[in-house]
């Protein structure tokens, strides 16, 4: 990709997508000012940040900045917050983010700062290999709508935020690229170290099986999957010298959104609660994000590689399996529900403005959520 094509192409829709969310976010915080006081008790381990870094720091940045500074063993440091925090409660964030925004600090950027440098650089590499992905699929086209379907996309604030979505995905994505282009040693890697960032990177090994198999990837292939369960296997090693459980934070992840049963679990604890606009478990609003991505399996199941669906398909289903809480942000991961949109729209001249018209402002809507300490996502 040249230079040039990779400004057009992936910068500047990155560059106005981000502009816009920190417009609006410095202006809600500026003018409604924070709600933080509204909900006592939420861990707040960062000291206050300048507000063009302070609006990307909120809920599990928290969580990420205290283990960034003080490790996983910090139990003393949840003391003054809810009680129900636990010591263990750390392990529900994986290593790898927390762990490159302590690099950065220790190379002298302030704490905000370090995560949110992270985020973006991450951010930037996701939407390269995401163009370059759909590029080899539909062209270059359906690649370049695609890019500005993820950057706009509502819950994509969590991208810039201190938060490790935007690391994880860049490892997703470079492992489907490497599989796609046979460098199986590289697809080893970025399998470990999304095995490190969250531990649903382990549902790309089943959908990488397909590349392995359709390009003829012999043991070497084969070999090159283990890397993802490798990744959560270290950590799992770490959670049981430290807290003497090797699965204590799928212990935690299933304390706070719920056991999981079957793919409508999410749907019938909606029904059974008082709905929302917006809020935790009964959200209208992550009520139709999860309608439109199980729609959107449609056309992803039909057109896209084995891979991509499989991928797709245990992506989606898996929260629903246990609560809406949080799919919009979840959803980020399903980078082929992004490209499938983005070759569809290409073909329609109104379709990308239309999306636009639609997603950005409710990213707006969300993003002074966030800013100001609301629940987002």
């Amino acid at each position: 990709m040249s230079p040039a094509l990779w400004l057009k192409r992936i910068v500047l829709p990155f560059v106005l997508t981000r502009a816009a969310l920190l417009i609006v976010g410095g202006m809600a915080l500026v003018l409604l000012g924070s709600a933080r006081g509204a909900m006592p008790g939420n861990l707040v381990a960062h000291a206050p940040a300048p507000v063009p870094l302070e609006i990307w720091a909120r809920w599990d940045s928290e969580w990420y900045l205290l283990i960034a500074e003080r490790g996983y063993d910090a139990g003393d440091a949840l003391r003054p917050f809810s009680p129900a925090y636990r010591p263990e409660d750390t392990t529900g964030f994986f290593p790898l983010y927390p762990l490159l925004v302590s690099g950065a600090i220790h190379l002298g950027f302030p704490p905000v700062a370090a995560g949110v440098l992270i985020s973006n650089v991450a951010l930037l590499a996701a939407l390269t290999l995401l163009y370059l992905l759909a590029r080899d699929e539909w062209g270059d086209e359906a690649a370049g709508t695609a890019v500005w379907i993820l950057s706009a996309f509502p819950f994509s604030l969590f991208l810039s935020a201190v938060y490790s979505e935007s690391l994880a995905l860049a490892l997703i994505l470079g492992a489907f690229l490497s599989a796609r282009r046979r460098r199986w040693a590289l697809l080893a890697v970025c399998g470990f170290c999304a095995g490190l960032a969250r531990p649903t990177a382990l549902l790309a090994a089943p959908a990488l099986a397909w590349e392995v198999k359709e390009r003829d990837g012999g043991w070497r292939g084969w070999l090159s999957l283990l890397g993802f369960p490798a990744g959560i296997a270290v950590f799992c090693a770490y959670c049981a010298d430290t807290f003497h459980e090797p699965l204590v934070w799928a212990v935690r992840q299933q304390r706070w959104r719920g056991p999981s049963s079957w793919p409508g679990r999410a749907f019938t604890r909606f029904l059974e609660s008082s709905p929302h606009l917006h809020g935790a478990h009964d959200s209208i609003l992550e009520l139709c994000v999860a309608m439109v991505f199980l729609l959107s399996m449609i056309p992803v199941l039909r057109k896209a590689p084995r891979s991509w669906a499989t991928y797709t398909v245990l992506c989606v289903l898996l929260p629903l399996s246990s609560t809406l809480w949080s799919f919009g942000r979840l959803s980020l991961m399903t980078f082929p529900v992004f490209a499938s949109v983005g070759d569809s729209l290409r073909r329609a001249p109104s379709g990308l403005p239309a999306y636009l018209s639609l997603s950005l402002p409710l990213g707006g809507f969300l993003m002074t959520l966030f800013a100001c300490g609301w629940w987002a996502g």
